[in-house]
């Protein structure tokens, strides 16, 4: 049965397990307590999905899950959401993906258990085959050597594209990367990631170079706000000025808040006020989905 949707964001789960107000960090043979836990799903795409759909956007998630407890808490906490599980897959065998994180006033550590699931570029292809949806969105910069075709079939099936950045020692030196850039519709990483992409010194420059390939580029500049240009015109929005506790996924969620103001044809100054607001207040729990996913009350 084909399901349709405005969005499908493909993309690999986790389960966070975050602990809390500590004073000291541990060392091998002791012990140290947190004042606080809390356990929330993670992972770019399913954290994008979460808050799109929580903006009233027909948001599917591509993803994988398996029979263990981190699964089934995803699949319990996505349900309780009611974020739509047409293109969520179930195997039958345990699909382990957990993240501890120690949470720090001013800095984290993380520790990391992640069974391998089916490729991204199969998730994507499962999407095609089994939804029909306007617009395709990637969490990280994947790098699949089908995937300029795949996207090029997104064009010819009216389904724009956009892809997140996610720390990736890959640059424009590639030849794949760059081809793959230049098929995707809006790309959207922050800043650091624009400069090591494009192997350049200043934002400007990086986003120059970046214009040149994609048609749309998004760059979230944390508290100078985020920068925009498509085609030969510039964009700026300021942040919103909040005192984060946590900013685990902030970038997911101001991707969430961008493409649900672009997915209902907002202007694009509208749409990087809408990422910064919902990113902000994403901040304000810990994980990217434990504060409340909203748009700017002035829009």
């Amino acid at each position: 049965m084909t399901t349709d949707f405005d969005i499908v964001i493909p993309g690999h789960y986790f389960c966070d397990v975050i602990f809390t107000h500590m004073h000291d960090f541990p060392i091998l043979g002791g012990e140290i307590y947190s004042e606080g836990v809390q356990v929330v799903p993670g992972g770019g795409a399913l954290n994008t999905a979460i808050g799109l759909n929580r903006l009233s956007i027909k948001a599917g998630w591509a993803g994988v899950l398996g029979t263990d407890f981190f699964s089934q808490y995803v699949s319990n906490y996505i349900q309780r959401e009611k974020l739509n599980t047409g293109l969520v897959q179930h195997l039958e065998v345990p699909l382990q993906r957990v993240t501890v994180a120690l949470s720090y006033p001013t800095d984290r550590a993380f520790i990391t258990y992640a069974e391998k699931p089916p490729e991204i570029i199969e998730l994507t292809k499962y999407a095609l085959e089994n939804a029909r949806f306007r617009h395709l969105h990637f969490s990280g910069l994947v790098i699949h050597e089908e995937l300029p075709e795949l996207l090029k079939v997104c064009k010819q099936k009216g389904i724009s594209t956009s892809m997140e950045c996610q720390h990736r020692d890959d640059t424009l030196d590639t030849p794949l990367v760059r081809s793959i850039l230049s098929n995707v519709d809006i790309f959207m990483p922050n800043a650091i990631e624009a400069r090591r992409i494009t192997q350049s010194e200043t934002l400007t420059q990086a986003i120059d170079v970046l214009s040149q390939i994609v048609g749309g580029v998004v760059v979230k500049n944390g508290a100078e706000g985020a920068i925009a240009q498509f085609g030969t015109t510039n964009y700026y929005a300021r942040p919103y000025t909040v005192t984060p506790i946590d900013t685990t996924g902030a970038g997911d969620v101001f991707n969430a808040g961008f493409l649900a103001a672009y997915l209902q044809n907002h202007p694009i100054k509208t749409c990087l006020r809408w990422g910064n607001y919902c990113g902000s207040q994403s901040t304000l729990g810990y994980g990217a989905s434990n504060a409340p996913t909203s748009i700017p009350e002035e829009v």
